[in-house]
């Protein structure tokens, strides 16, 4: 109590102070405090919270969802098959070797074979035997097409008649409303003079609207009869050329067959590139025995400055906002990995229809749904060390689709966003 005592007599004896004058001298006195340190401590904090502001400001984040992919051809695979059974006995070209147009992938010999006699016999006979009934098939086309006229112009025939009939109804409809309609008339006179009851007005009146309605109903069974007969004519062009499509589709066949008979006179045949690219898969090595229209070696048809596509698997957790148009960051999973790094894309379709993961074209993890969508992707890029990188078909790559783009400071109110909307119900509406 005393030191209190002590204390509050210095108190008393100081002169008082100025108003307007900071008292922080008199305490300082009890208590060494830095007045103009702690100022700009204040102020570095000050400016430290205003560049944080600014920076969540301007900073952005990217809400993404993770998906998988691989990279396509735009122009799609060209698949080269044996055109005659035999033996493979050369394959010049290897698996992953970029080959160009009309350069000799395989070469097949017309040795002997499973059949007995000679494959090339064996071969013409098959051959004959489809061109006989590509030729059979042609003449019951051309029955087809012969029925299907007479029974247009059947049809066509009385549906004229019907119309005809029509015709003949409405103009005696018509004469039969004019005649109603004077003898109404004619009454309306009468009973305006008082010569005829209410009623015997009334039943000519209904007369006439009875002959009214019945005119109206023959005008709408013409208009229906000529609709008829114009659906019958368009059904049966969209006949016509169905049977001439096929009827074509076999006469090109019958060629081919012509032509590949007219050939066979070499024992060996070799088969080209139809376009350049890069051999992906070579299913048969050399002397395995093939048949015609065997798949030997599948070229995917790529130039060094033709754009690909990317197919992307997005699981259904993530799907749920996906649209086109999206910014797709891509990520090859080549070694090493800074090899080709990242490269940005968007999203040029989705297809909101979910698939099974064992008809995609990369493994992808059961027990959940996904979705396809695809992406254009550039042939080939500049590393960081200039170099150009080409994008090979093939290639696996992981997906990160951006949903959202907000501001960090956004990332920061959310939580009191949400703590509103739980505990205070702001927002429920």
């Amino acid at each position: 109590m005393s030191f209190l005592n002590w204390l509050a007599r210095r108190y008393q004896q100081q002169a008082p102070l100025p108003p307007g004058q900071v008292s922080a001298k008199r305490f300082s006195r009890i208590y060494p405090v830095n007045v103009p340190g702690l100022s700009r401590l204040g102020l570095l904090l000050t400016a430290f919270i205003v560049s944080l502001l600014v920076w969540s400001v301007v900073m952005t984040f990217s809400e993404t969802t993770q998906a998988r992919g691989t990279v396509i051809s735009s122009a799609g695979e060209a698949q080269i098959r044996a055109r005659v059974a035999g033996t493979l006995v050369d394959i010049p070209v290897k698996l992953g070797q970029r080959v160009e147009k009309n350069q000799v992938l395989f070469t097949v010999a017309q040795d002997y074979g499973g059949q007995q006699g000679s494959v090339p016999a064996f071969e013409a006979a098959r051959y004959r035997q489809e061109q006989q009934e590509a030729q059979t098939r042609i003449e019951e086309l051309a029955q087809s097409v012969t029925q299907l006229k007479d029974n247009l112009q059947q049809q066509q025939l009385l549906i004229d008649r019907q119309i005809a009939a029509a015709r003949i109804k409405i103009r005696q409809s018509r004469a039969l409303v004019s005649n109603t309609r004077a003898t109404l008339e004619a009454w309306q006179k009468m009973q305006h003079e008082g010569y005829v009851a209410h009623n015997e007005l009334n039943k000519h009146n209904n007369d006439y609207l009875n002959a009214e309605l019945n005119l109206q109903q023959e005008e709408s069974g013409l208009l229906q009869l000529k609709s008829n007969q114009r659906e019958l004519a368009d059904n049966h062009k969209v006949q016509f050329n169905e049977l001439a499509n096929q009827s074509l589709s076999l006469r090109n066949r019958i060629s081919e067959i012509e032509r590949t008979l007219a050939s066979r006179g070499s024992k060996t045949l070799s088969m080209l590139a139809p376009a350049s690219g890069y051999v992906v898969a070579i299913n048969f090595p050399p002397g395995h025995a093939v048949g015609q229209e065997n798949e030997v070696v599948m070229v995917v048809r790529q130039h060094l400055n033709s754009p690909l596509e990317g197919y992307i698997y997005i699981p259904s957790s993530g799907a749920g906002r996906i649209r086109e148009g999206e910014r797709v960051r891509v990520h090859f999973d080549a070694w090493p990995v800074d090899k080709y790094g990242a490269v940005n894309a968007r999203l040029k379709a989705f297809y909101p229809v979910s698939i099974d993961a064992k008809s995609a074209l990369l493994p992808l993890p059961q027990g959940q749904s996904w979705y396809l969508a695809r992406i254009d992707l550039p042939a080939s890029f500049i590393d960081a060390d200039r170099q150009t990188r080409l994008i090979m078909d093939g290639m696996t790559f992981s997906a990160d689709v951006v949903l959202d783009t907000r501001p960090v400071i956004a990332l920061l109110i959310a939580p009191l966003n949400r703590i509103r909307t739980r505990f205070l119900g702001y927002g429920d509406a």
